[in-house]
């Protein structure tokens, strides 16, 4: 999405907004009015048709969604916030479950199970211990921490 989508969607909300009733316009903060009258693209033309309901009018997506914040944040009642609350928490539900079915937890455990198995079937080659010889400068250096008693 871009920045472009974002100004034209501002426009759409700031014209939608002004056609509605007075008592839903004032919950409306100022300062958010006025955001998006700054950030809004002045050249993009929206025409509301005030004989079609919302659901009818070509809203962009983005359009949609800041309308739908609002309408959440401001103008919705009590009753409304928690049918709205349980709708998402229904919806993430739904999106979990279709995740699990889709990327099962379970059958990721079963399949490293069967790795392990077959792994214990291959021949172990023959590992010899790696004498392990520090270099003169990294003696010097420890020598010269335990002088000062540095760790």
């Amino acid at each position: 999405m871009s920045n472009i989508n974002y100004a034209n969607a501002y426009k759409e909300v700031l014209v939608v907004i002004k056609n509605l009733v007075k008592e839903d316009y004032e919950k409306i903060p100022k300062d958010y009015i006025e955001f998006l009258s700054a950030n809004c693209n002045r050249d993009y033309e929206f025409r509301y048709d005030s004989t079609k309901s919302l659901d009818e009018q070509q809203l962009l997506d983005e359009s949609r969604y800041i309308l739908f914040g609002l309408f959440e944040k401001f103008g919705a009642t009590e009753e409304q916030r928690h049918k709205i609350d349980a709708f998402k928490n229904n919806y993430y539900i739904k999106q979990e479950e279709e995740r699990r079915k889709k990327y099962n937890p379970d059958d990721i455990f079963k399949n490293t199970k069967q790795t392990e198995d077959t792994s214990a079937n291959i021949p172990i080659a023959n590992t010899s211990i790696v004498e392990y010889k520090e270099s003169f400068f990294k003696k010097f250096i420890n020598k010269i921490k335990s002088i000062f008693h540095i760790k």
